[in-house]
């Protein structure tokens, strides 16, 4: 169907593709790459629904206008509630039901990225056997890609406050790895293609099980080391 025969379709139609369309991008961005066209038709135009309804509804009361865009803001919340709540809630019944274990996301490394975890530090070891690592509270607050930048291919761009060579020596580069006297901010891209392994330390509110190692056995331990409430991708 050409985009002239489009505009040519009755007014409510228009409304149902294009308000269902925009829900459509705000439920599945970073989330559609393995989506087929049945997947994108079919919930567009179940967002377009849910626009179709609150215009039919208000379109008796209020002007065209607000009526129109009103139902385009309640198919992008329902898109939203599904995106940041209904969606976790679905997956959750869904293992507690013993249903399956699927994180219902492209991959796992999707899963981490678009979870809105709060990410203590990350480092990335290369196949070469360089250590990148990003203590991310060290890091300046405004710096462009604050703290880092990441990508559902793998792709990621950190800080790096520490390296640790192949032999095993460790530099702290610390804030000044970061922001020079300059004012310059120094981002380090690691392409996929160059990592072996990522671990992503998360902060959490949890209390340490009894027999955990204490605060300075925590700090001596070189921070690419896997700890609990890591989540780690390999190659």
């Amino acid at each position: 169907m050409s985009f002239e025969e489009v505009l040519k379709l009755p007014f409510e139609i228009q409304l149902v593709l294009a308000a269902g369309y925009l829900a459509y991008r705000v439920a599945v961005t970073g989330l559609d790459r393995a989506h087929k066209t049945t997947d994108v038709v079919f919930q567009v135009l179940a967002y377009g629904l849910v626009a179709y309804v609150a215009y039919d509804i208000l379109s008796l009361k209020a002007h065209v206008g607000i009526a129109m865009a009103v139902a385009v803001f309640a198919a992008i919340a329902a898109a939203g509630l599904w995106r940041g709540v209904a969606r976790r809630w679905f997956v959750k019944m869904a293992r507690g039901a013993r249903v399956t274990r699927e994180n219902f996301y492209p991959s796992t490394w999707s899963h981490i990225i678009h979870e809105p975890n709060d990410w203590a530090y990350v480092s990335v070891v290369t196949v070469d056997g360089m250590t990148y690592e990003s203590d991310l509270a060290v890091v300046p607050i405004g710096v462009p890609y604050d703290p880092l930048d990441v990508d559902v291919d793998g792709n990621i761009a950190i800080y790096v406050t520490r390296t640790i060579s192949r032999k095993g020596t460790i530099t702290d580069h610390g804030v000044e790895g970061v922001l020079d006297n300059c004012g310059r901010a120094h981002l380090t891209y690691v392409p996929a293609s160059r990592i072996k392994a990522i671990t992503v330390s998360l902060a959490t509110d949890l209390s340490p099980p009894t027999g955990a190692s204490t605060e300075e056995e925590e700090a001596a331990r070189p921070a690419s080391s896997a700890s609990p409430g890591s989540q780690i991708v390999e190659d």
